[in-house]
């Protein structure tokens, strides 16, 4: 279809000012072509707007035309194209030849600049793939890395006062790693630097690389002397790092991945007692009533109709009645919420001694019962007791630890799954980093 009537043309023509961004009266020539599939083609010529040479500021002449054609994708639902009639100037007194200037792109591309923009805000969202981005503005796959590797290079952030790192699995990554390395500010919430691998030598090298920058050689301090608190997870080898690259910072925890070894042992001590009770009731309600022993489950409800038991029970009386029956599950119960206590507020039962006093009555109990699946938790207890005791401190009123980097995690997760995993680390450096930090743009 080509626009015929003088109101349809009129009508076009503004729709078409106002998608391109340019004034009426930049326009010399315009025609519209819609085809049957619903793509656009805009065929268009601009006024002349130089006619003095750059190089010696003479007159020039139009040398000649040349059609370039350009991806417009401002209408996501539909392809749109310029072929756009472009001139070429010619001084007559130095020969010095040069295109006219445009505002849609610069020389030799193919997409416009608001194209260009379109796309690199949709890569901002984890969600989208390189592959739907490019569906959606009637590109190639290849063009849309090929912006992005352009476009987006983001450095590392300086190391802050409170570092938190974590590890992500990453098996898709072109280095020989399962898992790739987090640096985090825990205050601001900004992922510094994203890493391809977690080995310690790698970690050790990274860092070693950032002490040779030093920032006052009169003192020898390193931008690593910043860092004065580091939150992890119980890795031994995030712990030696640490020690070997930030002697001076105070390592800590996270309490999380603390209370998740002792629900993780606590689940082993009542599948062991499902699986050992000939009694088929018993085994039913230890694996259909689990959440009983959860900290945080209303076990007060309205009592309900159990058929396995043949009568209306709520679900405390489910929970005493296993309780009954397995008298090490209540003690190893009673134990996990004891932890779970200290944990939130750092007392023991009404203990009045230090915190360190405290830890060491409770972690002295996690051994002397002899349940054979907290030997685990009281090893960790040991092994990872001054660091425990550090993840009390608070900054800002808020207690160290990795939940904010966790919450990133999640995110790097649905982008690592909405992309059927990533094979160039640089590219998905940029790409984590991109998505994850608000202020982290492109530049064009």
């Amino acid at each position: 279809y080509i626009t015929k009537t003088k109101e349809d043309f009129l009508s076009m023509r503004q729709f078409i000012t106002n998608m391109l961004n340019i004034q009426e009266d930049k326009i010399e020539e315009l025609q519209t072509i819609v085809h049957s599939d619903g793509s656009i083609i805009i065929n268009l010529k601009l006024n002349v707007t130089s006619k003095i040479c750059p190089f010696c500021s003479r007159p020039v002449k139009i040398h000649g035309y040349y059609p370039r054609t350009l991806t417009h994708s401002t209408l996501v639902n539909r392809k749109c194209s310029i072929v756009y009639r472009q001139r070429r100037f010619i001084c007559p007194k130095c020969s010095y030849s040069f295109n006219e200037h445009n505002p849609f792109t610069k020389a030799n591309d193919g997409l416009t600049h608001e194209t260009k923009i379109n796309i690199l805000k949709d890569l901002k969202h984890p969600e989208d793939t390189y592959t739907s981005v490019a569906e959606r503005y009637h590109v190639s796959k290849a063009t849309v890395l090929r912006l992005f590797d352009k476009h987006v290079d983001i450095m590392r952030k300086p190391l802050p006062m409170v570092l938190s790192i974590d590890e992500h699995y990453f098996p898709e990554s072109d280095m020989d790693s399962l898992y790739c390395f987090l640096l985090m500010n825990f205050i601001t919430g900004e992922v510094i630097d994203v890493l391809p691998t977690r080995r310690k030598h790698y970690l050790i090298d990274y860092f070693a690389s950032i002490r040779g920058d030093i920032q006052n050689y009169t003192l020898k301090r390193s931008e690593l002397n910043n860092v004065k608190y580091i939150s992890m997870d119980l890795y031994d080898n995030f712990r030696d790092v640490a020690q070997i690259c930030f002697p001076d910072a105070i390592v800590c925890a996270d309490s999380f991945h603390v209370t998740k070894h002792l629900t993780d042992d606590f689940n082993k001590i009542r599948l062991r007692w499902a699986r050992n009770t000939e009694n088929h009731t018993y085994e039913y309600l230890l694996r259909k009533f689990n959440f009983v022993f959860n900290h945080t489950t209303d076990l007060d409800n309205e009592p309900k109709y159990n058929k396995a038991l043949g009568r209306y029970v709520n679900l405390r009386d489910i929970r005493d009645l296993l309780f009954a029956q397995f008298p090490e599950l209540e003690i190893a119960y009673n134990l996990k919420e004891l932890y779970l206590k200290f944990n939130q507020s750092g007392e023991y039962y009404k203990a009045s001694g230090s915190l360190e006093e405290n830890y060491d009555i409770l972690k002295n109990r996690f051994g002397d019962f002899g349940i054979p699946e907290y030997n685990e938790f009281y090893g960790l207890l040991v092994n990872w007791k001054q660091e425990i005791l550090n993840s009390f401190t608070t900054i800002n009123g808020r207690r160290i630890n990795n939940s904010y980097i966790e919450s990133k995690n999640r995110i790097l997760k649905k982008l690592i799954i909405n992309a059927n995993g990533f094979r160039n680390f640089k590219r998905t450096r940029n790409r984590i980093l991109y998505c994850l930090n608000k202020y982290d743009k492109f530049t064009l």
